[in-house]
């Protein structure tokens, strides 16, 4: 008892401490992918409380066609009770974080009881394993690359999944143990409940927020292979009514227990893990093969495959040992791998991993919590780090694979018994390890206590990054107040940096237009040739699309004073390409319609964009606004039926009223 009762203050002290070294970053703003998810997306801006303005809310989300609608409800939440104040959303972050830190503790816990009921004897002392449990949570708490999932808002959506991930892997570890233990049938049935609710609901919950979540039964799954074996307690067939009366009658179950595979273990994973993963692989893949699923990637599928191997080796040197100058919010400078030696650190980075993979397969017998650690940490890169096309880099895609990685690393150094050998030095360097993560993520909130302080350091440490100065260039705009000074000339000197880079966006060039044109025309021609040069030779990302909406917005608030055909030029270079995506055309149906006044272009581009995105409201709505108000009646009619389809909680009926009145008084309007 007094052993559990040191172990939880000490987990409380590591609680206070990372609430400590978090505090400093609380008061910092919002940051690049902040902006279209939750600044810039109104429908999260709800001041009325109503079923419809939460469903919007709850659907709202740019980030993913599953809209991730709890991780976006809470978002809505933050907005209505703070408004836009970034505090509480990150406030909100850093109790979710504190949240999974207990839940991750406990897990561990559980996970270490139900190992030593599968072997029969203690596999791991009680004492070492509050110890381990204890360790590793602090360690992760406290971890430098877990900064992107607090301070960084609309990542809460990784944070917010990663809850029922471990309440989930939690459940199914308190009914394996159940299971393992049972002397009557319904205790093992109550244990079997518990374990496949914790993977189901764990799983459907989570995925609410983000979809990594589908990795929960693959996580729960090498816990089976490696530590208990799909094994079930002796006697777990056919059970009898009384309870075992002598030595020889326990030991026989005991026994028995090494040899039974236990079917509905194995017929759960083929249910929650193996058919899910035929039915997703099925899907994923053939979408992944096409070539327009890589038209706004800067990399092809071979060369994604290539390169996460070298990412995957900086992500366990940036856990293990990080520092504050190596992370950062982007690393787009990561070079891609052409071929297996372009760069020459490709091959090794394969090897390496490959040998890991391995080491841990060779050691699950003779360390099984070093293989299971190295083996969570790959599985949780499942997602990210193969065929799906996402952008190659991000800290945050590691908050649970970095729990595997410090399982690995601290069952080394914390050992499995109560006494340990050279308890000194390994003592020492668990301390040291703990220190140095908790100063280096103190450093890094200090960084991220202010927007603009964020954006030089990461500019300054990472001149290599097209977006790190890109970020730095549009912060020192905003200070200057486009005024001459100091600031506005800093402003210029990170956006040509950040526009010189290979492979650079169109944010760059887009950001000295709106400086040079602020008040009144000036010579602009270079920067406008060099980003239709961009959009017409490069593929057209996402932040491409931002700079040419960016700008028609400028233009049509007047606050810039550039030629409107230069910006068409723009855009026809980004539609020459092949398969135009549909916010694109969105954007210059707006472009159109704002602009150049064209009703006609300005329908025809948000077809194309319906045509393209079809389960995308915001589009439809729009498109049936302006077929209603030119008087095309039957065509706003279709798309006003199709918004009716498409209604679920009431959330559109506001918009469909509106737009079915319009349709009524343009019916004898003209199309222009």
């Amino acid at each position: 008892m007094q052993a559990k009762r040191l172990s939880l203050l000490a987990l409380g002290a590591s609680l206070a401490l990372t609430i400590i070294v978090y505090w400093p970053g609380l008061s910092g703003g919002y940051v690049f992918d902040d902006f279209p998810n939750i600044v810039d997306n109104a429908e999260l801006h709800i001041t009325h409380s109503t079923l419809a303005n939460w469903a919007n809310a709850a659907w709202s989300s740019p980030a993913s066609e599953f809209q991730r609608p709890l991780a976006s409800l809470t978002f809505a939440l933050n907005w209505f009770i703070s408004g836009e104040n970034p505090w509480p959303m990150k406030a909100t972050n850093l109790a979710i974080h504190l949240l999974n830190g207990l839940l991750l503790y406990f897990m561990l816990r559980e996970m270490f009881r139900a190992w030593n009921t599968r072997c029969g004897k203690t596999m791991i002392e009680d004492t070492a394993a509050q110890r381990l449990a204890l360790i590793v949570a602090a360690g992760w708490l406290l971890l430098p690359i877990n900064v992107m999932a607090v301070l960084y808002v609309v990542q809460r959506m990784e944070s917010l999944c990663q809850v029922f991930v471990l309440a989930g892997l939690w459940a199914y570890l308190l009914g394996r143990r159940r299971m393992m233990s049972a002397v009557h049938q319904r205790d093992a049935r109550t244990g079997f409940v518990i374990a496949s609710s914790g993977l189901v609901f764990g799983t459907a919950i989570g995925l609410l927020s983000k979809e990594s979540a589908v990795l929960l039964p693959v996580y729960a799954f090498l816990v089976e292979w490696v530590l208990f074996r799909f094994r079930q307690h002796a006697g777990n067939e056919e059970f009898p009514d009384h309870e075992p009366t002598t030595k020889t009658e326990m030991h026989g179950r005991s026994s028995a227990s090494t040899a039974a595979v236990d079917k509905r273990i194995v017929w759960l994973f083929v249910f929650t893990l193996l058919l899910p993963a035929v039915l997703g692989l099925a899907w994923l893949l053939p979408r992944s093969l096409e070539p327009a699923a890589w038209d706004g990637r800067s990399f092809t599928l071979d060369e994604r495959l290539l390169t996460e191997a070298r990412v995957l080796v900086s992500y366990l040197r940036w856990i293990v040992l990080p520092d504050p100058f190596t992370l950062s919010v982007y690393h787009d400078e990561m070079p891609i791998s052409k071929g297996l030696l372009t760069p020459p650190t490709t091959l090794p980075a394969i090897l390496f991993l490959s040998s890991l993979i391995a080491l841990a397969i060779w050691l699950r017998d003779r360390l099984p919590l070093v293989a299971l650690g190295i083996l969570w940490f790959f599985a949780a890169q499942l997602l990210t780090a193969t065929f799906i096309p996402l952008e190659l880099v991000y800290e945050h895609r590691n908050y649970f694979a970095s729990i595997g990685a410090l399982l690995t690393l601290f069952s080394l150094l914390a050992g499995l018994r109560r006494t340990i050998t050279l308890p000194i030095i390994r003592g020492a360097l668990v301390a040291l390890l703990l220190m140095w993560f908790a100063g280096v993520t103190y450093l890094r909130a200090q960084d991220w206590s202010n927007p603009l302080r964020l954006a030089l350091a990461e500019a300054n440490r990472h001149p290599d990054s097209s977006r790190a100065n890109y970020e730095a260039g549009r912060l020192l705009i905003i200070a200057s107040d486009y005024q001459p000074g100091p600031a506005l000339e800093k402003a210029k000197f990170y956006l040509r940096q950040a526009a010189a880079i290979p492979g650079a966006s169109t944010l760059p060039e887009q950001a000295q237009i709106m400086i040079i044109d602020h008040d009144r025309h000036r010579d602009d021609q270079a920067l406008w040739r060099e980003m239709t040069a961009k959009l017409r030779n490069q593929p057209t990302t996402q932040e491409d699309i931002s700079a040419l909406i960016s700008l028609t917005q400028c233009r049509a608030k007047l606050d810039c004073s550039f030629d409107i055909s230069a910006l068409q030029k723009a855009f026809e270079a980004a539609l020459s390409r092949p398969a135009p995506i549909a916010r694109l055309y969105a954007a210059y149906a707006d472009f159109a319609n704002d602009l150049l006044r064209d009703d006609k272009l300005a329908i025809q581009a948000m077809r194309q964009a319906v045509k393209r995105a079809p389960g995308e409201t915001a589009y439809r709505v729009q498109l049936a606004h302006w077929l209603a108000i030119n008087g095309m009646t039957q065509d706003a009619v279709r798309e006003i039926d199709a918004l009716r389809r498409m209604d679920s909680f009431g959330r559109l009926d506001a918009q469909i009223a509106e737009l079915q009145q319009q349709a009524e008084q343009g019916a004898h309007s003209p199309v222009q």
